[in-house]
């Protein structure tokens, strides 16, 4: 036995924990992937709201600022418009100066700190915006040395073509708007990063450079809102989004850890391991009491067939519970049973050989004198044909000469090995041949026996003589049983339990055969009668099973014995 070879439980065990498991790690896997793209639009969108209000509010802001100045264009001269300034500076601490140009760019008046000259407070391209336009133009941003942020915002006054420009700090509105929580959740933070590369943190005093301290997927500089994960400032993996800030050439951007975004992704990852882990560990197990099941019948099995082949032939394999393996107990175990009868045919095939060949000298060896007592008791009968006393003595020994005779060709015709001469044989000529063999014993009880075929044809395929001896010892046996005046049928017909087969009943009206009797019918040498040898029914079996047909006895059903015979329609003798 090859001792490397897998065994039948570690592939049932193998292949269950792979059909089991694999469905499973499947769908755990989709499962965890499309619950992490959940918890990240869920975080996008919330990261998205937060900038937008952000960025809403900043635009406010500048529209506030604008709409405030734009209240100088309703003013008619300087003087008022001083004024108005002086209002505003007062209002807002976000105004630091407010300057009044003329169409020439000559200023009229200045309220406030003056921390600019007119080459920094009108940038050309602030400037140019400011004259090609009737609307407000905003400059860009500018952080001084301080970490302020200056910005400029510029209204012309129509019909005058004079210039309202305005210096404001932006820090005090940008920082507290980026610095703002939204609602309890603290883990999400905003900041400004400027085309310059600065970093605007509201958390941290003063500026960072923004190119050493983020590393910004390219979408997110020019303020694209779309969702991505990346490496943040402050050297941890961050899930953000950004949004443009068009008045001041700025990106905002929000970001939360993606640790905290994807907490619940991890604990959810933990439930389903640790969901996995039970699985598997109750996958093994059942796939293990199952390989058990299945594989110990087998190992039954190997046993039993090991020990009826050290010759304890009497061995049986025990019933397991499951149908299958009920099934196959009761197959194996009917196996043995008929391997067991099929040695005690052989056994006693084996000593009736010897027997016939002991038979066969013993007949050769006896006929001879038997022959000759045959002749003399027929000298005596004759001699003293005219003595009643010693004539009935004579006749009484040549009736048991005759006795012995047919002993001997009966033990004879079993010990001999026969050859079949199957032929076509009309059933006419065959039922005259019958009827002629059985009429001698029938007439001497008056026992009426009639043969008829109730078969479509009229010719049977057998080996005529042997096929004779056969029914005619049946008819006789039936003769022998019936009582006086009752009858014998012998019936040829299609076979009812056999396909492409024909029966040849013989019944008769007698008292049928006990069933302690019926059960040793076919024993050699086993009989009933007085003067009996006990050959004449294994002689028929041996003649039937021969023409590669069976024989079989019942009681009938209104009294009798029934000898039923099936033969292949065409011969096909064993």
């Amino acid at each position: 036995m090859d001792k490397k070879r897998r065994s039948i439980a570690s592939t049932i065990l193998l292949w269950t924990v792979v059909v089991a498991m694999a469905p499973l790690l499947i769908m755990t896997i989709q499962g965890y992937h499309c619950a992490r793209q959940a918890v990240l639009q869920l975080k996008m969108n919330q990261l998205e709201t937060v900038s937008m209000a952000k960025q809403r509010r900043i635009a406010d802001w500048l529209d506030e600022r604008a709409r405030e100045l734009q209240g100088h264009t309703a003013i008619a001269d300087e003087e008022a418009c001083a004024c108005r300034s002086e209002e505003l500076l007062a209002l807002n601490p976000a105004y630091k100066s407010i300057t009044l140009y003329s169409k020439d760019w000559f200023r009229l008046a200045a309220t406030g700190l003056d921390t600019h000259d007119d080459e920094m407070l009108l940038p050309p391209a602030f400037k140019q915006a400011l004259a090609e336009s009737q609307e407000p133009a905003v400059s860009r941003p500018h952080i001084h040395e301080n970490g302020l942020i200056g910005i400029h915002i510029g209204v012309p006054i129509p019909g005058k073509q004079q210039y309202v420009v305005a210096v404001l700090d932006l820090s005090s509105t940008l920082y507290p708007v980026l610095a703002e929580p939204l609602g309890t959740d603290h883990t999400v933070r905003s900041f400004i990063a400027t085309a310059e590369g600065t970093l605007l943190d509201p958390t941290k005093p003063g500026t960072e450079s923004f190119i050493e301290n983020a590393a910004l997927p390219p979408t997110m500089d020019s303020g694209m809102p779309h969702p991505r994960i990346y490496t943040g400032s402050r050297g941890e993996k961050m899930v953000g989004v950004s949004v443009a800030l068009d008045d001041l050439g700025w990106v905002l951007v929000s970001e939360a850890p993606a640790r905290d975004a994807f907490a619940w992704v991890g604990v959810l990852r933990t439930r389903a391991a640790a969901t996995g882990l039970a699985t598997l560990v109750l996958v093994v197990i059942l796939a293990g009491q199952s390989a058990h099941r299945v594989t110990l019948p087998l190992r039954h099995l190997a046993d039993v067939a090991h020990t009826v082949s050290s010759g304890q032939y009497t061995t049986r394999m025990q019933e397991f519970p499951g149908r299958e393996h009920t099934e196959v107990a009761e197959a194996f175990n009917s196996m043995l049973d008929e391997i067991n009868r099929t040695q005690a045919r052989l056994a006693q095939s084996a000593a009736l050989s010897a027997i016939g060949q002991l038979s066969a000298s013993i007949v050769h060896e006896m006929r001879n004198p038997l022959s000759a007592i045959k002749m003399n008791l027929q000298v005596l009968q004759k001699k003293f044909g005219d003595d009643p006393l010693h004539l009935e003595l004579a006749e009484i020994a040549s009736d048991q000469v005759n006795r012995l005779e047919t002993m001997l060709s009966d033990l004879l015709q079993y010990g001999k090995k026969l050859e079949l001469d199957i032929t076509a044989v009309d059933f006419a000529a065959f039922k005259e041949e019958v009827l002629r063999c059985i009429r001698p014993p029938a007439e001497g009880k008056q026992v009426a026996v009639t043969m008829e075929n109730t078969g479509p044809g009229n010719t049977l395929y057998i080996d005529r003589e042997h096929m004779l001896r056969a029914v005619c010892n049946l008819a006789d046996n039936a003769v022998h049983e019936t009582p006086d005046g009752g009858s014998v049928s012998i019936v040829v017909s299609p076979s009812e339990t056999e396909p492409d087969a024909i029966s040849i009943t013989v019944s008769d009206t007698g008292p049928g055969i006990p069933a302690r009797v019926a059960e040793k019918l076919f024993e050699p040498f086993f009989t009933t009668k007085e003067n009996g040898v006990g050959l004449g029914l294994p002689n028929v079996k041996k003649i039937i099973e021969l023409h590669g047909g069976s024989i079989a006895f019942r009681n009938g059903d209104a009294g009798g014995a029934v000898f039923t015979i099936n033969l292949p329609t065409h011969g096909n003798h064993a």
